[in-house]
């Protein structure tokens, strides 16, 4: 791979679109993206028009340019892989709720141990407290809560979702942006940060 982020090594532990979105873009630029599922894997894998079971073209659009590993996080084996991948990682993105990376045992600050110079994104809807803490939150939900499904009351007479995945993409390219300045301040500070 050639581009702005030769030997960034990213670890995705994301699904569906927002975060395989965002480490799709990182691959894009030259980052060394390592999916890794579970293994039930990404529920994309089987949405929309495929030529194989398990390999849709939207789940093959949105992991191109990545390596992928199975590893099933609840096993002690899967989870020591996982840590010998952390050790040598820049980047560590996850989709998994708060609550239940943190039962994995890889909460941000358990990570950050292990290796100090780790950006950590966690791309999940809600935050650790408030009345939403630990809901799912895919887009059509997004869409609701937000108004979005009614702007199109506005223009077609009655409620309905963006005819495209919105939130998760704006998310998903939201997500680049935050983990690119976050490499940069690295590069000044040495140190990783949450994001």
């Amino acid at each position: 791979m050639c581009g702005p982020l030769k030997g960034i090594r990213v670890l995705d532990l994301t699904s569906v679109v927002l975060g395989p979105l965002a480490t799709q873009t990182l691959g894009d630029m030259g980052a060394d993206v390592i999916k890794i599922e579970g293994p039930e894997g990404d529920t994309t894998r089987y949405t929309g028009p495929n030529r194989s079971e398990d390999m849709s073209a939207l789940f093959m659009g949105l992991n191109r340019n990545k390596r992928s590993i199975v590893l099933d996080l609840k096993q002690k084996g899967a989870k020591e892989v996982l840590w010998r991948l952390i050790e040598d990682a820049d980047v560590f993105l996850h989709s998994i709720r708060p609550q239940a990376i943190e039962r994995l045992g890889f909460a941000y600050e358990t990570v950050r141990e292990q290796n100090k110079k780790i950006i950590y994104a966690g791309v999940h809807g809600y935050g650790n407290d408030g009345p939403y803490s630990g809901r799912p939150a895919y887009d059509d939900v997004i869409q609701g809560l937000s108004g979005t499904a009614d702007l199109m009351n506005r223009l077609v007479g009655e409620p309905r979702y963006m005819p495209t995945i919105i939130a998760d993409k704006t998310c998903g390219l939201v997500t680049v942006n935050a983990i690119l300045a976050a490499l940069l301040e690295r590069e000044k500070s040495g140190l990783g940060q949450f994001v």
